[in-house]
């Protein structure tokens, strides 16, 4: 893993926009050094529904290969509000190391694609990543509360299931986009990882740290932790997260699509203050690979594949805006090799909408 996030960080100077993300990284890590922290800031557990649409590309870096496109739309309900069985599955569920104050409940629907980066060989590229798309549903239960004395943590459980192969339209959703913008057909789909189902259990800590004291707040401090278990991907992560801004929203911050958790917060009549900000983060994670299907091919057939690498860093930065119950962001992601014989590293553009009800 440090290795991974040496050889990440000695790539970032590549041009003038990861220069430019670089400095500013640099500010707000330095505000964050300068803030201190005091033991206790408002939390608000009385949220309402939030529904994110989040849409990833790696068209804007002139790739079109290795995780290409990605789109998720995830709705939670508001605070309180769970299935009879999430709240007897939650009841049973330990509350180790923090007070918990309100859960969470909701539903997701996504698909991702993944191809090598010359799309226009026939051929199987045996030397590159196979070709493989993933769709699936999911359920996602969060319980948020307080740690570490009146730190507000998140506790985040995730069930993602759905289909691998030609039954994920992962082929017919890339030709449909090649066509509508007028660029080269894929041409090696035939070679994609077989049909077989997906699975993957996520679970996530984080805790959320700012020297604030009222609902205004200027920055704050998100380390995270957890873990993922499946054929789909099966790993261990550890990262963080800083944001520096104008009066930071009441969540944990943006995610990516494969983060272990979903973007939550919502509007709290309780929470005072103003009802517009923004904000810019950066944060970094490392994650000890276990097994994907992505690389590692089907798990109960045979099929291409490639030996993946066991440790992957990955930095990303971005901005955001909020309006009262609308907000916008966008995160640039900069990911080490995953597989042995990757020629380069790869990056993409991770765009999400938030409405709050």
């Amino acid at each position: 893993m440090t290795l991974s996030a040496v050889k990440l960080f000695k790539n970032l100077g590549v041009n003038q926009t990861v220069r430019g993300c670089q400095w500013i990284a640099a500010g707000i890590m330095l505000a964050s050094v300068l803030g201190q922290p005091t033991p206790a800031f408002p939390q608000s557990f009385d949220q309402g529904p939030v529904c994110t649409f989040i849409e990833e590309n790696d068209f804007m870096f002139h790739t079109d290969g290795h995780y290409t496109q990605g789109f998720k739309v995830a709705y939670l309900q508001e605070d309180g509000v769970l299935p009879r069985w999430a709240a007897g599955l939650s009841a049973k569920i330990p509350a180790w190391g923090f007070s918990l104050r309100t859960e969470k409940f909701g539903y997701e629907l996504g698909q991702s694609i993944y191809t090598p980066l010359d799309i226009g060989v026939k051929t199987l590229v045996s030397n590159d990543r196979p070709y493989a798309g993933w769709l699936y549903s999911g359920f996602i239960l969060q319980r948020r509360g307080l740690a570490f004395g009146n730190q507000p943590m998140l506790e985040s459980f995730q069930l993602d299931f759905g289909a691998i192969g030609r039954a994920s339209l992962a082929e017919v959703s890339q030709a449909l986009f090649h066509e509508l913008d007028n660029s080269a057909k894929p041409a090696g789909w035939a070679h994609q990882l077989k049909d077989e189902p997906g699975l993957a259990l996520k679970y996530q800590r984080s805790w959320r740290f700012s020297p604030a004291q009222e609902n205004v707040r200027y920055v704050d401090f998100i380390p995270h932790a957890g873990a993922s278990l499946g054929n789909v991907d099966t790993s261990f992560r550890l990262g963080a997260t800083v944001r520096l801004g104008w009066n930071l929203p009441d969540d944990f911050g943006a995610q990516t699509i494969d983060s272990l958790i979903t973007t939550e917060g919502g509007w709290s009549p309780s929470r005072t203050g103003g009802r517009w900000g923004f904000y810019l983060f950066t944060g970094v994670e490392g994650r000890a690979v276990l097994y994907t299907v992505f690389l590692d091919g089907n798990l109960l057939r045979d099929g291409h594949h490639v030996a993946k690498e066991a440790f992957v860093g990955e930095w990303k930065s971005g901005f955001a805006f909020a309006l009262r119950r609308w907000e916008l962001g966008y995160t640039f992601v900069h990911r080490t090799p995953e597989f042995v014989k990757q020629i380069q590293e790869d990056r993409f553009g991770s765009l999400f909408i938030k409405y709050k009800f």
